[in-house]
């Protein structure tokens, strides 16, 4: 997945890289411009990234004469499958950069949690890396439907399915873990709220079929992150 960040001002490229790399997209995937006109430059001689974050004012070309460049060379066939997110601190160019297809608006300062809700529109799904004994897997976060904590190491149930065994920490995938997506019913066990199929008092049963026990103090905490996410 690469993805460019057209952005003048440091502090907020920074920023939104960070929350990129927290929700699971590597930094080497990841290509920075201060500068409208450097970055069409690139887009010509270089192939389309999958997803373009563009701010507004920046010195070169701004983010609506970038949008311009962009609609002329898609009626040609280029760049057809570029997705764009506007960042910006000003709300008058809402109206301007959807009337050019911009898949959404970021106004400044945005959260994590949007950011993840504009990802979600564009349908990049989120991947989290994963340690194995001789290799390092890369796995959709959709796809994960629980995690146990095992003597040395931790086992991940895929909605397959199948399970793998890793040698990170539940504390470790929960600081990568997109936020709200993913609760700890138990000291041992992390689940997906998106693959709870149902849950009694004591018991959670996920979509492929296993069972993860709920500790009885966070029983209530459970069902508010499940309600907020249905």
């Amino acid at each position: 997945m690469r993805i460019y960040i057209a952005e003048d001002e440091p502090l907020a490229a920074q920023k939104l890289q960070f929350f990129l790399e927290k929700l699971g997209h590597e930094s080497q995937n990841i290509l920075l411009f201060d500068d409208g006109a450097k970055l069409v430059e690139t887009l010509k001689t270089q192939t389309s990234p999958d997803l373009l974050f563009l701010d507004i004012q920046m010195p070169g070309m701004t983010g609506i004469e970038v949008l311009k460049y962009l609609q002329q060379e898609q009626k040609k066939g280029n760049h057809a499958d570029l997705k764009v997110i506007i960042t910006s601190a000003f709300d008058q160019y809402a109206i301007d950069g959807f009337n050019y297809g911009v898949s959404d608006y970021l106004l400044k300062p945005y959260t994590l949690d949007r950011l993840h809700q504009a990802l979600s529109k564009v349908r990049l799904e989120p991947v989290i890396n994963i340690r194995m004994e001789r290799r390092t897997e890369r796995l959709r976060v959709i796809d994960i439907v629980c995690m146990v904590a095992q003597k040395d190491y931790t086992q991940i149930t895929l909605s397959d399915g199948n399970k793998l065994k890793t040698i990170c920490t539940l504390s470790s995938f929960e600081q990568q873990l997109p936020p709200g997506l993913f609760f700890r019913v138990q000291r041992s066990y992390l689940v997906s709220l998106k693959h709870v199929k149902s849950y009694t008092s004591s018991t959670v049963i996920l979509s492929t079929g296993d069972e993860a026990p709920i500790g009885r103090g966070v029983r209530e905490s459970f069902i508010e992150a499940l309600k907020a996410i249905r």
